[in-house]
């Protein structure tokens, strides 16, 4: 059984975008770029870097951009649940890397919340957030996993 769960791309494509377009809007900023010169039309902007507030404030914009547009890759890329060769790898709250175990030491699936599922391990349990999962293709997966372990 070979499955991978993302999340919904529709969803954080605005978050792409919007990292984009704070990037642009800094490095624009940085270079003199054609942004820079339209404001300095209407505003009394001197050559970058004589300001140091204006100057801390286009880095700042520069690095949320930044850090939303590496979420927002990662989130493309990256599954939620991979099952695959008979392991089981859990994006979860606890750990920064996957958790990869071997599906046969799952004992139980618990849903804490309506978003959150518990995957309870032998020697662990670990929180996985599936908010942003379709909910119609993980419970049957779910139930086979449970009555395979069960056996």
């Amino acid at each position: 059984m070979e499955k991978k769960f993302f999340r919904k791309k529709t969803i954080f494509f605005p978050q792409l975008i919007s990292g984009i377009f704070l990037c642009y809007v800094s490095i624009d900023n940085f270079i003199g770029g054609p942004l820079r010169e339209f404001l300095t039309q209407y505003f009394d902007l001197d050559d970058f870097g004589s300001n140091s507030r204006e100057e801390s404030l286009y880095y700042i914009i520069f690095f949320i951009g930044l850090f939303q547009i590496i979420i927002s890759i990662q989130i493309f890329f990256q599954p939620v649940i991979e099952i695959k060769n008979g392991k089981i790898a859990l994006k979860t709250k606890e750990k920064i890397l996957s958790v990869i175990k071997d599906v046969d030491e799952v004992l139980d699936i618990k849903e804490q919340e309506r978003d959150i599922i518990n995957f309870i391990f032998q020697d662990k349990s670990y929180t996985v957030v599936i908010k942003h999962l379709n909910r119609e293709e993980l419970d049957p997966i779910f139930r086979q996993i449970k009555s395979v372990n069960q056996e």
